[in-house]
């Protein structure tokens, strides 16, 4: 009976112990170009175009704008032309310390 039990253990060790999975021994590294990483720019047809440019693409316009309204430096996505030119209202009370002119 131990016997049997010894060589039945023998033998699922072996196969457990055939199924070794191995990584290759240099690492593949792929390099990155990180130089555009930090840019604040959309990209159209693999050209970069800064905060305020207007392209023609078909019969519409597109302008590129903040992604958010209450970033002042995050991402830019482009928009259509008249989602920019609607005014948007203000949030935010005018602060009475502040100096604020108009010109008319």
């Amino acid at each position: 009976m131990r016997l049997s039990l010894l060589a039945l253990l023998f033998v699922v060790s072996g196969s457990v112990s055939s199924n070794i999975i191995t990584t290759p021994g240099k690492p593949v590294v792929i390099g990155i170009d990180g130089s555009h990483a930090g840019k604040r720019v959309c990209y159209y047809q693999d050209q970069a175009y800064s905060l305020g440019a207007v392209l023609q693409v078909g019969d519409h316009y597109i302008t590129c704008d903040r992604a958010n309204d209450f970033e002042t430096n995050g991402a830019l996505k482009w928009i259509p032309l008249e989602q920019a030119n609607q005014v948007k209202p203000s949030t935010q009370t005018p602060d009475p310390n502040v100096k604020t002119y108009s010109i008319k």
